[in-house]
């Protein structure tokens, strides 16, 4: 019988006392956001980040990007389903490499528009042949069937999308580990037109399909400006930790954008070293434990920027304070 299983489907038997959990690495996405998940987002993840528009979900899954190729030299796929990212887009995010090699941008072109089946096709065979590599889908809830555009619109099928969703959730779920892939979709919130009654309700444009196999899950209620006297130079976006794969769910973190950088991260370091008592504070004065003092986050954001060392050293005396990798390193 062994042999006869061996002979169809490969060594796929494997003895008990063999087995042994894998390790998988853990990404980085942001300070705040690293801790607020338990560690970052394990590797061979489904990561869905969701929330209204304009709030920040892309350039925090593009930060995450650049984390990815700077330490852990991972390639990145960036399906651009909305068609809306522009190479300004790119450039305003440090440290993210554009080098083909590095990045590849997949998208509709005139005369070939992309339909859910053929993004989540492509997807789906970076996932069975790319081990390691990182597939963004901007955004699930952008998707449309074959059907809903080669018909006319009396013909649309709202579920015809959820469909072919829930089918490529099936068959990425269990290579995701094997190969290492991290899969990152962006959804959207809609207004709930099946409502009745008083009271705002919005659900995500995505269905359930993503709900039942999601390993991390980012809920964005809202962003508010950060501001540099009159100028708004950033947004400060408020999460929510729906799901983690190794940290607890419902925690609720501030993560801030800095225009033209992506994720602030000497911004981030400012707030967590107050918060744990790195640097003591009197009034607008911070004291640095060498003695230096600063007026000001902003400026404390500032010192950490100038001095790569030194941030890269408190951002490890934080990590370890909670038990936690330094990315950095």
């Amino acid at each position: 019988m062994n042999k006869d299983i061996i002979k169809e489907y490969g060594n796929v038997l494997h003895d008990p006392a063999s087995i042994t959990e894998r390790p998988l690495q853990t990404l980085s996405v942001g300070p705040k956001l690293d801790i607020a998940l338990g560690g970052g987002v394990p590797e061979g993840s489904l990561f869905i980040m969701t929330g209204p528009e304009k709030v920040g979900k892309t350039v925090t899954a593009l930060t995450f990007c650049a984390n990815a190729q700077k330490h852990y030299e991972r390639k990145v796929y960036y399906a651009n389903i909305e068609g809306r990212l522009k190479k300004r887009d790119l450039q305003g995010i440090t440290d993210l490499s554009l080098e083909p090699e590095k990045m590849q941008i997949i998208g509709s072109t005139e005369g070939n528009i992309l339909s859910a089946e053929k993004y989540l096709s492509i997807v789906d065979n970076i996932v069975h042949t790319q081990p390691g590599a990182l597939a963004i889908v901007d955004s699930f809830s952008a998707l449309s069937s074959e059907s809903e555009l080669t018909g006319n619109l009396a013909d649309v099928q709202v579920m015809s999308v959820q469909k072919v969703l829930a089918k490529f959730c099936r068959r990425i779920s269990n290579v995701l580990p094997i190969n290492r892939v991290t899969v990152v979709g962006i959804t959207h919130l809609m207004a709930n037109l099946q409502r009745f009654g008083r009271g705002k309700s919005k659900i995500e444009k995505s269905g359930s399909a993503l709900k039942y196999q999601v390993d991390v899950k980012l809920h964005a209620s809202h962003s508010t400006a950060l501001m540099q006297g009159d100028t708004q130079i950033g947004q400060t976006i408020h999460w929510q930790i729906v799901t983690s794969a190794i940290g607890p769910p419902g925690q609720k973190v501030e993560s801030h954008i800095r225009y033209g950088r992506g994720i602030w991260k000497e911004m981030e370091l400012a707030d967590l070293m107050i918060d744990f008592g790195l640097i003591s504070k009197a009034g607008a004065w911070l004291k640095l434990p060498n003695g230096e003092k600063i007026q000001g986050k902003a400026n404390l954001a500032k010192y950490l920027e100038q001095h790569p060392e030194e941030y890269n050293v408190f951002l490890g005396e934080v990590m370890s304070m909670v038990g936690i990798e330094n990315h950095e390193n």
